[in-house]
């Protein structure tokens, strides 16, 4: 650790902390940090245990401010190295205590983190133009129910389908290439036919005897383009554009 923050050696009183408890060997072991920097950890966000840590002390109860024993650490731990043992339970530990101002600032983090996929990886239908960060979180803010304990990506999709009952929004569409081999267009044509896409061009190789589609397709049909590329015999397929937009923000 860069710091350390000494204390009395019988007992210490924190306030306004965020406790992080673990239980090991029949015992419960609890560590004291600071409000809203044991998520930023578990995010990978903060690396200095110092900064998360109110002090690298750990204890078996720190509203009465009870250190733990040593051959209890040694007993469950397996160590007395008081530093890598807050590292475990910061990483494991099964039950946080978490101020109504932290619990608020984590939804608001990830409410952003939301705006931001979405922003990034969603337009309207009709302009294919993206909306901002501010224009989504302000109407997901609403409504939306944000979980703080799920994959922010997860999250986005389950966005999606709240933010279409409310604006005119879609994922933007990836622009793909699908090349094959002459002699496959009605194996291409038959599977494109289960594919929702647009064709945006179309071209022949003559040196290569072989075919391409330019096509524009909802990211949910990747995978079923990439079967269909998989089962011809030279068929190959590419990401040109991973989001299609037009230039310019809406207008709400």
């Amino acid at each position: 650790m860069s710091r350390q923050i000494n204390q009395p050696i019988n007992q210490v009183r924190l306030t306004n902390v965020a406790v992080v408890r673990f239980n090991r060997s029949g015992r419960r072991f609890e560590i004291a940090c600071y409000r809203n920097k044991v998520m930023d950890y578990r995010a990978g966000l903060e690396t200095d245990l110092s900064e998360v840590l109110q002090t690298d002390r750990i204890f078996t109860n720190v509203s009465k401010g009870e250190f733990a024993k040593t051959k209890d650490l040694e007993k469950a731990f397996g160590t007395h190295d008081e530093e890598a043992i807050a590292k475990i339970i910061l990483e494991q530990g099964n039950s946080l205590q978490v101020s109504d101002l932290e619990r608020n600032q984590q939804i608001q983090n990830t409410l952003s983190q939301i705006a931001t996929w979405v922003a990034n990886n969603c337009v309207h239908p009709d302009t294919c133009r993206p909306y901002t960060v501010s224009q989504i979180k302000h109407v997901l803010q609403k409504n939306y129910a944000v979980q703080t304990h799920k994959a922010i990506k997860r999250q986005y999709l389950d966005a999606v389908k709240f933010l279409k009952d409310a604006i005119p929004i879609e994922r933007a569409k990836m622009e793909l290439s699908l090349q094959y081999a002459r002699g496959e267009e009605s194996m291409v044509e038959e599977g494109l036919k289960d594919i929702p896409h647009r064709l945006i061009k179309e071209s022949n190789d003559s040196a290569t005897q072989s075919s391409v589609f330019i096509l524009q397709v909802d990211p949910s049909m990747y995978r079923a383009l990439d079967e269909l590329a998989s089962r011809l015999q030279s068929g190959k397929l590419e990401i040109l554009q991973q989001v299609v937009t037009q230039q310019g923000n809406v207008e709400l």
